[in-house]
């Protein structure tokens, strides 16, 4: 488990580098990047503010100069790895193309469908309890601010591995989105062609 926090970690300060290009994460031609942070983001920014504004006023309130090196070791600390959390839910949004759907939740977690296991999407705005990532009943839930808003059956289960490393399976996701309409549009599974030469019934 400790091991899974460090590579939380470790991805959440890498995205730092891509939210300072301005780049998401694992985007390139052909996929398309659709994101959930704005759901979020004043929770965020106020966490973010809160501990800086912390960090200020116990320095200057402890009289202690080799307290105010260690606490100010661990507030910077604890304000970039904030950072890191707003930079990596910035960057690594949900994917859709190159044949995959990748569901993601900034460091913490990252599902990868084969897009051909997606049989319906659609937006369907829920309001849940609890944490972020919930697996039971063949169903996972992908929450940001107590929300999902899009509803997504797959034709058979995918296993899911949660961000502490437990495991199951589900057939049935539900995810926030900040374009909801999008997203499913993206998501939709078109018609086939129709054949050249078939002739069309009248009734």
């Amino acid at each position: 488990m400790i091991g899974r926090l460090f590579m939380h970690e470790l991805r959440a300060a890498t995205s730092l580098y891509f939210w300072a290009r301005g780049l998401k994460h694992g985007a390139g031609p052909g996929v398309t990047p659709f994101g959930y942070f704005r759901g979020q983001s004043s929770t965020l920014l106020v966490w973010l503010f809160a501990m800086t504004l912390e960090g200020v006023a116990l320095y200057f309130l402890i009289p202690w100069p080799w307290l105010h090196q260690a606490m100010v070791v661990l507030h910077v600390y604890s304000v970039v790895l904030i950072l890191g959390v707003i930079a990596a839910c910035q960057t690594r949004t949900h994917l859709v193309g190159d044949g995959e759907l990748r569901i993601r939740y900034g460091a913490a977690f990252d599902l990868r469908i084969p897009l051909h296991l997606v049989e319906s999407a659609r937006t369907d705005a829920k309001i849940h309890d609890g944490g972020v990532v919930k697996l039971a009943d063949d169903r996972l839930d992908v929450v940001v601010s107590s929300q999902t808003n899009v509803t997504i059956r797959l034709s058979e289960p995918v296993t899911v591995t949660r961000p502490l490393g437990r495991t199951g399976t589900a057939s049935l996701i539900r995810v926030h989105a900040d374009d909801p309409k999008s997203f499913v549009r993206a998501l939709s599974i078109p018609e086939p062609p129709a054949r050249h030469g078939a002739k069309e019934v009248s009734t």
